[in-house]
């Protein structure tokens, strides 16, 4: 690059009135360790207002002002503006000039021109927050790539990118029956704060003492017609792609990829150009589940030098307490633990930025229920549904187990709660097809958007996600039905680009279906050949992060730090009992 571009990639916090203080920026240092920087402004009439940043240098690596501002206006923004110098040159017509070259200043900018409507004008993963004089304006990028928690009333207004920033946090009740809640809504497991929805924006006004939260993208609005053409399908998708990966090759440092055997990290290996990447690889399934052996065949054929990181038991036990710190919330996802040992592999080689194949699945019906759903066209859309939940059923594993247990309290099985859950998101006018995408991407994706970037986060590593730029996630859903899935084949257009972009005899162009990377959480922990999530999921509860960060009932005092204390210490009682008592699930008939 150019030396002139400028990105900054930090986390934040502010507000008004807020209790922020030095040691609350602190918290947040890992997201930034290369700059900190804690402004506090009087509002006549008001109070004070609070701006703090913690930066990552990823391009410019001096330190500049922070926060950046305009007049009386100023803004904080964690992540990326992809776009940014295309809207800098637009906004010179209308007369703005430059003192930096930072994408918050024309982010700043953008919404002092063009006011909320300025959102649709931005390319990337972002939170922000802008103080114009009067009001906080603050937004979360459209696929939720960013965190932004915040929590209000009449007087005082706080928000940050974690929620171990705030002070006097309390736990709410956490049943497991809430856990399909917190994960994809606005609900957390902490008393009054709440996480700003993907694709929304929030302003908050001191002289009325409100706080108004609305949608500026959903992708409903943003489909107007389908495409059924597939040479201009394949040939659309391979153009997004390209260009949704060179915006996020946009900085002054090295940048990595997580390559994972499968068709979508090895597009964004052919089409970035990286010289190195990183793959996790469990020795455990080293005869079943071999990422090994597809990862060299490609980066082989690239000439990219490949890195195995191979996570053992020692270090699931050591990190276990970080993993929780860095989470703030419950999980049962297994991916989250490898994510954490890439990241700090990638940042201890130097990397700072690294790309990932995040989104494809999900956008493409990539997932191997959605093809056993998708192969019988026959039968109503209220069947399908149904049809989907089982399938949610059986896929979601031990997780759903947790979920059904709650739900056998009021009467009703497992499969009876899936289908409610599933109404909330399911429109009879979309196709089975557009509905299975559209619960995939805006609800069970988000989870594991946070969890990438909490995990990469932890050691200071951006994690960029081309699938996942709004362009593709429209065209994803304007492609009529037979370009996502064909003959039983999900990915089917992903497959049709794959062919025409790696070299041809490539491992991953025949490899069949690819599952989730199994992390042999069990094995370790228990002894026990048999894969089994539940054991996992006994570590990643509310009460074991509650014990693991040290909350008390009042706040968490000086204690946010990851404790070093071991698995038995954090797992409640009756969760060491064997398997058959702990987990037994009581379901009622249908």
């Amino acid at each position: 690059m150019s030396g002139e571009e400028d990105l900054t990639m930090c986390g934040l916090l502010g507000g008004l009135n807020t209790q922020f203080n030095e040691a609350s920026l602190a918290r947040l240092r890992h997201r930034g360790p290369d700059q900190q920087s804690l402004l506090f402004v009087e509002v006549p009439g008001h109070g004070v207002a609070a701006f703090g940043q913690t930066r990552l240098n990823i391009v410019d690596h001096r330190n500049i002002d922070l926060p950046v501002r305009i007049g009386e206006s100023a803004i904080v923004l964690n992540g990326e503006v992809y776009n940014y110098l295309e809207l800098r040159s637009e906004l010179r017509t209308f007369g703005w000039e430059f003192q930096t070259n930072t994408d918050s200043e024309v982010a700043l900018a953008a919404y002092l021109q063009w006011g909320p409507d300025c959102l649709g004008k931005f390319n990337g993963m972002f939170a922000l927050a802008i103080w114009d004089g009067q009001r906080f304006f603050c937004a979360r990028d459209r696929m939720g790539k960013k965190p932004f928690f915040y929590r209000c009333d009449e007087r005082s207004f706080e928000f940050a990118s974690e929620v171990k920033a705030f002070s006097d946090l309390e736990f709410v009740s956490c049943e497991l029956f809430d856990l399909f809640e917190f994960c994809f809504n606005e609900h957390t497991l902490y008393r009054n704060v709440r996480a700003l929805p993907p694709g929304h924006c929030l302003t908050y006004d001191p002289r009325r003492g409100t706080c108004r939260v609305s949608s500026y993208w959903d992708i409903e609005r943003q489909v107007s017609r389908r495409i059924g053409d597939e040479k201009q399908a394949v040939d659309t998708f391979i153009g997004l792609l390209e260009d949704a990966v060179r915006l996020r090759l946009r900085c002054d440092v090295p940048v990595t990829l997580f390559l994972a055997g499968g068709l979508d990290s090895s597009l964004i290996a052919k089409l970035s150009g990286v010289e190195e990447s990183f793959t996790c690889q469990f020795d455990e399934f080293r005869e079943t589940v071999n990422e090994e052996s597809y990862v060299s065949d490609l980066t082989g054929r690239l000439g990219i030098r490949a890195n195995f990181v191979r996570p053992t038991r020692k270090e699931f036990l050591r990190d276990l307490p970080k993993l929780a710190y860095h989470l703030e919330m419950p999980t049962g996802s297994f991916s989250v633990f490898p994510l954490y040992r890439l990241a700090e592999a990638a940042r201890g080689a130097g990397y700072k930025v690294v790309l990932s194949g995040e989104g494809s699945d999900e956008l493409f019906a990539g997932y191997v229920r959605n093809e056993f759903l998708l192969s019988d066209a026959s039968g109503s859309a209220d069947a399908k549904r149904n049809h989907y939940a089982s399938m949610l059923e059986r896929y979601q594993g031990s997780d759903f187990d947790r979920f059904c247990r709650m739900a056998s309290r009021n009467g009703l099985s497992g499969a009876a709660m899936m289908k409610m859950f599933l109404t909330h998101y399911w429109d009879p006018h979309r196709t089975t097809l557009d509905n299975v995408c559209y619960v995939e991407s805006r609800v069970f994706l988000q989870p594991l958007l946070q969890m990438a970037d909490r995990m990469c986060m932890a050691h200071g590593v951006e994690n960029r996600c081309p699938f996942l730029d709004h362009r593709l996630v429209e065209f994803a859903f304007s492609l009529d039905d037979s370009l996502r899935v064909r003959d039983g084949q999900g990915k089917w257009i992903v497959h049709r680009a794959a062919q025409k972009l790696l070299p041809p005899g490539s491992a991953v162009l025949t490899r069949a279906i690819k599952d989730g990377l199994p992390t042999p959480i069990n094995q370790w922990m228990h002894g026990i050949r048999s894969f089994d999530r539940r054991h996992w999921n006994a570590l990643m509860t509310a009460e074991c992060i509650k014990a693991l960060l040290g909350f008390g009932s009042t706040g968490q005092g000086e204690a946010m730090q990851p404790r070093s204390m071991k698995v038995d210490e954090v797992l409640p009682a009756q969760r060491r009992r064997p398997l058959a008592s702990a987990y037994s699930v009581r379901r009622a008939p249908e």
